[in-house]
């Protein structure tokens, strides 16, 4: 059954969510707080929801603005998207500035989640970001402490925030200079650009131990591509892809956050702290759940992170509480193919990353 069918889409501050609620007869349980990515919405995480109860757990899936029954952006904000497109200083500050307006957003929402919901503090909010979204979530780590604190202190409430399997640029890392990637394939055609993109991105691969083992191109033919195993209506009822086509806000916000280098910014400000802040919001622990058989960026991305922290504990520079943690067999749309596993993993259970 599709998900909005399952669950009631309602809006809660500019964005919309799907909530299994709290568990019946549980009054201490945890809350896991999960962003969608790029073109894909909540309903790609629909397969969750069946095992949120049978663990006595609450999901919340989050429809991030642009996409359905959430608050689209308005024409000035997405004028100041466009413009931000440019490669000057001033698109590069118009750009500083929306990505910490999104990062309001996603805080104004936790705000008024909790003070609406009131989840447990014992069990307390686990705030995970799929894949782009990690953008989202970097920014929220970045500026969250800047925000006004208001009646309900954040913080107290999160356990703890996962990027789950990001690629390289949302945490804005180089490419590897021989990255293959279909959308860029001048060898085929556009059409067949996108039905092979869809198939590379939702692939298993073998990748060696290091990152010049990585398989940039060929997926298994076992198991096979997760999109081969979904049916057209399976498609359909997690698939939005205007915010991710060209012009739409996520397009924009990826690419022009590529060019102005807003995403590398971004992650400095949220990793590395500062020696004399006392601020709350360094204290919010890092899960970085990374998927061995996903395409190449993610893991990637991985080794660009943990050397990052590696050089950074060597130079002696403060470091936001972290753990990196491998998800074993598992690909980038794990969660559509294993998602009993994939709930508990971004709930913090190491064994079932270990394997099925």
């Amino acid at each position: 059954m599709p998900l909005q069918q399952s669950l009631e889409l309602v809006k809660y501050g500019l964005f919309a969510i799907h909530d299994t609620g709290a568990p019946p007869d549980k009054d201490d349980y945890p809350t896991l707080i999960l962003l969608h990515g790029y073109a894909w919405h909540t309903g790609i995480f629909s397969r969750m929801v069946p095992f949120a109860s049978k663990h006595g757990i609450r999901l919340v899936l989050v429809n991030r603005r642009d996409y359905p029954g959430a608050t689209p952006f308005n024409n000035e904000q997405l004028k100041l998207l466009k413009d931000a497109s440019f490669a000057t200083p001033e698109a590069a500050d118009a750009l500083r500035s929306h990505i910490r307006n999104i990062a309001r957003d996603l805080y104004d929402f936790l705000g008024i989640f909790i003070a609406k919901e009131r989840p447990p503090k014992t069990g307390g909010i686990t705030l995970a970001a799929w894949s782009f979204a990690t953008v989202f979530l970097t920014a929220l780590l970045a500026y969250g402490s800047e925000f006004p604190q208001g009646d309900i202190d954040i913080t107290s409430y999160l356990r703890g925030v996962v990027n789950y399997d990001p690629p390289q640029h949302a945490l804005g890392y180089p490419p590897l200079d021989d990255g293959y990637n279909p959308l860029f394939d001048v060898e085929l055609s556009p059409g067949d650009r996108a039905r092979e993109f869809a198939l590379w991105v939702s692939g298993y691969y073998e990748h060696g131990e290091t990152s010049s083992e990585l398989n940039l191109r060929h997926y298994l033919s076992s198991p096979h591509p997760t999109l081969q195993t979904m049916s057209p209506e399976d498609v359909q009822s997690a698939l939005y892809p205007g915010p991710g086509e060209p012009g739409g806000s996520d397009f924009i916000i990826m690419n022009a956050g590529i060019q102005h280098g807003s995403h590398t910014e971004t992650r400095l400000k949220a990793y590395f702290l500062s020696e004399t802040s006392t601020n709350k919001w360094d204290n919010v622990k890092l899960r970085h759940v990374w998927c061995d058989q996903s395409v190449w960026e993610t893991p990637w991305s991985k080794f660009c992170l943990e050397k990052e922290f590696e050089d950074g504990k060597k130079a002696g520079k403060k470091i936001r509480p972290y753990e990196i943690v491998r998800m074993h067999k598992a690909n980038h749309f794990i969660h559509w193919d294993q998602p009993e596993r994939s709930l508990l993993v971004l709930l913090g259970d190491n064994e079932a990353a270990e394997g099925p």
